[in-house]
């Protein structure tokens, strides 16, 4: 009778679901966060209702679900997240509910012009603003409920439930219960977090998609809510740009220089930093206040545009690294712009970067900058040189390259940055719109698995023509030339990203505190859940998910 009881009693808190399809026009269900969900395919629904999650206080959370139309009648539905009970804390309180937005794709992982005649798909990877959405019989649409647990929540499980929602009649068609266990642990503020995250930035795609004029006042208000949302995966690095268009064709909007030179008639140069004092103060105001990586020495197409008085027109004037003009031509800007620095209080801040240079550039362009400023600070993203490794502040080197232990703790040891980046180049794992969602998540965790200071990639926010729609570009693979959409609207691949993050600092929390109480089994099983993460070559997405599912497991008991 006993067992009987308890059958009668499975079948009854399943029956909800189990009958969706009799009736409501809709069927709701808990999903993976590992899978793109095609629009036209209904879903494997999960036979068990609720669903229960983890998060230390501090932690931004991510949990998906799907929604299945089974009738044409699904139109108008919200999402939204709701207390359980009476009080006013838990995921209702700190998170959203969200539809995810599809946008197109296709399969081309590699470098160089977008290739035609590749087939076309849609992957849901925008999370998309608050809205209601219309389904039509056999569509699917997933959701993504974002949670900000509060750093001073207090520990214990909330309950709460994504519903949906007739938007018309305010009517509840769907209910999934989700409990929020949050653990008696503090995750680091973003600001405060040991992970080194460098993604660049592109204001001139704000300015571009709104069609707003470049720096004006609706420019800066319109970037700072873009900065708020990148502050939030912990970046602090600012990128400027210090002459026209670094990296030649690779942009749909060109880069401006955030400092005018001007060729006086008397041949004496002058600068105006007004741009870019205003844009480092923005990024600063967001919490975005660590180094300042200014391009470049050795642009693309070694072109250096300045203002010509005498002329009245601009100027581009082409340069080798090698040259007399190029050394005298850097000598009086590097002089002004080191005391403009040292004026500001941000010249221990601020980096002449480069990005994917040859060594005898990168030496010429070392050796200038350091006659011109003593000890001034330089970055590369790019190929590893054992001749630069003891001369960059920050390097950050390919991800199929790696630098030696000693080198490593060399740096360290001076306060300088060792990181890695993916680019065209790494098929997988990479963040990509066709990639993998589960490779975001990877990411940062092969980074601190290798002894990487954090990790670096070329754009953020530098979209096409339509980049709510259509994430492919004339070059490279669809969705490496940016990782957000507009609106701000966030993505899949940036919080599964921040999710790699909270994990890094997981581990080097916990590995911490069993260091400190000589507990060497609990770093031994640490450092065998981290090894699967080591490998250059990406594992099958099942042995990625598997080893993301184990390790999130562990830090959360």
């Amino acid at each position: 009778m006993r067992h009987l009881l308890c059958a009668l009693f499975t079948l009854c808190a399943l029956w909800p679901a189990l009958t969706a399809g009799a009736q409501r026009p809709v069927a709701l269900s808990w999903a993976s966060k590992d899978v793109h969900y095609p629009a036209d395919r209904q879903p494997a629904l999960r036979a068990k209702a609720d669903t229960l999650v983890t998060a230390w206080r501090g932690e931004r959370l991510g949990i998906e679900a799907v929604v299945y139309a089974q009738t044409a009648q699904a139109d108008s539905l919200r999402v939204r997240l709701s207390a359980a009970g009476k009080g006013s804390e838990g995921p209702a309180a700190w998170g959203t509910a969200r539809w995810m937005g599809y946008v197109l794709t296709d399969n081309f992982q590699s470098c160089g012009r977008h290739p035609d005649g590749l087939t076309p798909y849609e992957v849901a990877d925008v999370i998309e603003l608050d809205q209601a959405v219309s389904l039509t019989a056999g569509q699917t649409r997933p959701v993504w409920c974002t949670v900000e647990v509060p750093r001073d929540a207090r520990p214990g499980t909330y309950a709460a439930a994504l519903e949906l929602i007739n938007a018309r009649t305010g009517k509840v068609i769907g209910k999934l219960p989700l409990s929020l266990r949050v653990a008696d642990r503090t995750l680091p503020a973003p600001h405060d977090q040991k992970f080194y995250v460098d993604f660049w930035q592109q204001p001139y795609a704000v300015s571009g998609h709104d069609k707003l004029p470049r720096w004006s006042d609706a420019h800066f208000k319109a970037l700072k809510p873009y900065l708020e949302l990148l502050a939030r995966s912990g970046q602090r690095t600012v990128s400027a740009i210090l002459f026209y268009e670094p990296w030649g064709d690779q942009s749909h909007d060109k880069f401006d220089a955030m400092i005018r030179t001007t060729r006086r008639a008397d041949g004496t140069w002058a600068y105006d930093y007004t741009i870019f004092d205003r844009w480092v103060e923005l990024c600063a105001s967001v919490g975005m206040d660590g180094q300042i990586n200014c391009y470049s020495m050795v642009p693309w197409d070694m072109s250096f545009r300045y203002f010509d008085e005498a002329t009245g027109k601009d100027v581009d004037l082409k340069l080798t690294t090698s040259s007399t003009e190029y050394r005298v031509f850097w000598f009086n800007f590097l002089r002004s712009f080191a005391v403009h620095l040292r004026q500001k209080g941000w010249y221990e801040r601020t980096a002449i970067a480069m990005d994917e240079r040859g060594l005898p550039n990168m030496l010429d362009a070392y050796n200038v900058a350091q006659e011109a400023v003593p000890g001034i600070k330089m970055a590369l993203a790019g190929s590893y040189h054992k001749e630069l490794v003891d001369k960059l502040s920050d390097y950050c080197i390919s991800y199929w390259e790696r630098f030696t232990p000693e080198e490593l703790a060399a740096r360290r040891a001076k306060g300088w940055t060792s990181t890695t980046y993916v680019c065209c180049s790494t098929t997988a794992p990479n963040i990509f719109s066709n990639s993998l969602p589960v490779e975001a998540t990877w990411l940062p965790l092969n980074c601190h698995a290798n002894d990487f200071d954090g990790f670096l990639h070329w754009s953020w926010m530098n979209w096409g023509n339509d980049p709510l729609r259509d994430t492919r570009f004339r070059l490279f693979s669809p969705g490496d030339t940016y990782m957000i959409y507009p609106g701000p609207r966030s993505s899949v691949r940036y919080e599964r990203f921040i999710e790699g993050i909270a994990l890094v600092e997981k581990v080097r929390a916990l590995r911490a505190e069993a260091e400190a109480r000589g507990d060497k089994a609990a770093v031994e099983r640490l450092d065998a859940l981290m090894k699967p993460f080591a490998p250059v070559e990406a594992p099958a997405a099942t042995a990625m998910s598997a080893a993301v599912d184990a390790l999130t497991e562990a830090v959360n008991r």
